[in-house]
């Protein structure tokens, strides 16, 4: 008895893109169960939300997730809502239609709460999906459509010592999920917990990468204790999106927390000029294209009872020029399990290599 998840980093199509025999495919194809973050809507919606980028596809590339073997796709993220309800409703119809089940967003509440539970082998998998990067209106609420929402509040401290020292240095910014919104989400996992034997939960949260100072660091200061308290209200995993590199691993109670996978599949960063939607401030575009971007992971989860994981890897991706996933070898794959082992070890997390993989020490 025993049940594999593979979660992938984020999904934005812009084409047909299921090569046949591609080794990324089989590799979720021979999942029990594969769990991506969509980062588009499956609308043809003009017009749109007021903010920094939107994107879309086309809805017929919903059949390509199900072709490729994604079972699930989380929703729960800045990009669900960005051409309003009526998007939304495009994007949850299109997914049905293609037998892809999601996560994160929904009609109201209740709906974007819930988890969608797959039985593999005598245990059940319930996925779920939240979003801390939201913006204005986009989470749901008890009649109102929307994504499943854990806001963050944000405090910017300026040293004045620093500053005059060094003007134009950016403040520091203090970060905390807003008060109930932590305990709302717990209580989500919980009830997904009493549904199932395994719970993972995917997190959209972070920033981008090249948006944050290096002297702050990778991670926000509100991503490890929320990561501790979805992890002690029942979460077996979390998986998280958003910043479009790979950040590093934590293992929290036995259970592992993948801060973020990175890209997986991103048509539109690399095979257009993407612009931003607004050209004030005049924010810089550059830092989501670099190399870094091109590097993703894939995380392989294994479990044979309910609990802790038995098995926990990190399978190392990158995109080609257009933007579709390949399994990293050799250099590439090198440069990305270094870069995860080292922002790792800042968490205490241990690795053991194996090939081009990485094992997660758990105990």
């Amino acid at each position: 008895m025993a049940v594999t998840v593979l979660a992938t980093g984020d999904l934005a199509p812009q084409r047909p893109f299921v090569r046949a025999g591609g080794p990324v495919w089989h590799l979720l194809a021979d999942a029990d169960v594969a769990f991506a973050n969509l980062e588009t809507t499956f609308t043809e919606r003009e017009g749109g939300m007021e903010k920094l980028v939107r994107l879309r596809s086309d809805r017929r590339l919903a059949a390509e997730v199900a072709k490729a073997g994604i079972d699930v796709c989380t929703l729960a993220n800045n990009h669900t809502m960005d051409f309003g309800d009526g998007g939304l409703g495009d994007t949850l119809g299109a997914l049905d239609g293609a037998g892809v089940g999601r996560v994160g967003a929904g009609r109201d509440l209740a709906e974007a709460e819930s988890p969608h539970v797959l039985e593999h082998n005598g245990l059940r998998v319930a996925l779920l999906g939240f979003a801390c990067t939201l913006p204005n209106g986009c989470g749901a609420g008890q009649s109102r459509a929307g994504v499943a929402p854990i806001r963050v509040l944000s405090r910017f401290v300026v040293d004045p010592v620093a500053i005059d020292e060094d003007p134009g240095m950016a403040p520091f910014v203090e970060t905390a999920v807003m008060p109930g919104d932590d305990e709302r989400a717990a209580q989500a996992v919980r009830s997904a917990r009493a549904q199932a034997d395994v719970v993972v939960v995917a997190v959209h949260w972070g920033v981008p990468h090249g948006w944050v100072p290096e002297s702050q660091g990778e991670l926000a200061t509100y991503q490890r204790p929320l990561a501790r308290t979805l992890v002690e209200a029942g979460a077996d995993a979390v998986v998280g999106h958003h910043p479009h590199v790979l950040h590093g691993i934590e293992v929290v109670e036995g259970r592992p927390v993948f801060y973020s996978l990175g890209n997986f599949l991103f048509h539109a960063l690399l095979e257009r000029d993407p612009r931003l939607e607004r050209p004030y401030p005049p924010y810089s575009w550059r830092s989501l294209r670099g190399e870094l971007n091109h590097l993703g992971g894939v995380a392989g989860l294994r479990w044979v009872e309910p609990g802790a994981p038995e098995l926990v890897e990190l399978l190392p991706v990158s995109m080609d020029g257009h933007g579709d996933p390949e399994l990293a070898k050799g250099g590439i794959a090198t440069q990305t399990l270094d870069r995860v082992e080292c922002l790792s070890s800042e968490l205490g997390t241990r690795f053991r290599r194996s090939g081009d993989r990485l094992e997660v020490e758990l105990a």
